[in-house]
């Protein structure tokens, strides 16, 4: 499942780095790239997670 929600924020982190809107301002573009930055860092924590350690007893 968590798989799944990192490839759906790549996707939607792709889909905004690579749109091109020519009427929209400088400081629009910035703040779309960084949403799309955004997401490529939410999908990389979500794979990354945490794993529990097994203690061997």
């Amino acid at each position: 499942m968590k798989w799944l929600l990192a490839i759906l924020f790549i996707i939607f982190g792709a889909i905004l780095f690579s749109l091109t809107i020519y009427d929209i301002g400088t400081i629009s573009k910035i703040i779309i790239k960084i949403i799309a930055l955004g997401s490529f860092l939410i999908a990389g924590f979500i794979v990354k997670g945490r794993k529990k350690d097994k203690q061997s007893s």
